[in-house]
């Protein structure tokens, strides 16, 4: 079975760096605004762990709210794991030069002084200040090299 490639996500990879203007905006790269379709928006969501937003293209979030739906009714306890981690969500929307201002809180939460990375993490983006974000590998992950390195 082959699917079609319109009906697979977006992979995003390589990344970027910017500087935040005056008003807190950041220039969505142009070929990441493509992969996006036809929606101008991302999801915002800060990492409960790493001092990092995880940001979803529509089409990825609406894929993953099926796959929620798919699973059957949410107990109390999920619905209210869903409702902390949506309450401080943001949704972005970039205008016609690319631009897209990021909230305060989210960029709080990310310890952003001047310059963002934009990190492409297959079906998302991941977002970082200049002085958080850390190439390197880790020492070992076995997963990792198996699927970038391993076999065909």
């Amino acid at each position: 079975m082959t699917l079609d490639v319109q009906s697979r996500p977006a992979l995003f990879v390589g990344s970027f760096t910017h500087t935040l203007d005056d008003k807190r905006r950041m220039i969505f790269p142009s070929i990441w605004r493509n992969l996006a379709g036809d929606s101008n928006q991302l999801f915002a969501f800060p990492h409960p762990e790493e001092k990092c937003l995880y940001l979803y293209t529509t089409a990825e979030m609406m894929r993953r709210l099926d796959e929620l739906r798919a699973g059957g009714a949410l107990d109390k306890n999920d619905q209210q794991a869903i409702r902390s981690i949506t309450a401080g969500a943001e949704m972005l929307v970039w205008d016609a030069q690319g631009r897209v201002r990021i909230g305060e809180n989210l960029l709080a939460h990310t310890e952003v002084k001047s310059q963002v990375v934009l990190v492409g993490a297959m079906t998302r983006i991941e977002l970082w200040s200049a002085e958080n974000f850390d190439l390197a590998l880790p020492k070992e992950s076995a997963a990792a090299e198996n699927v970038f390195f391993g076999g065909y």
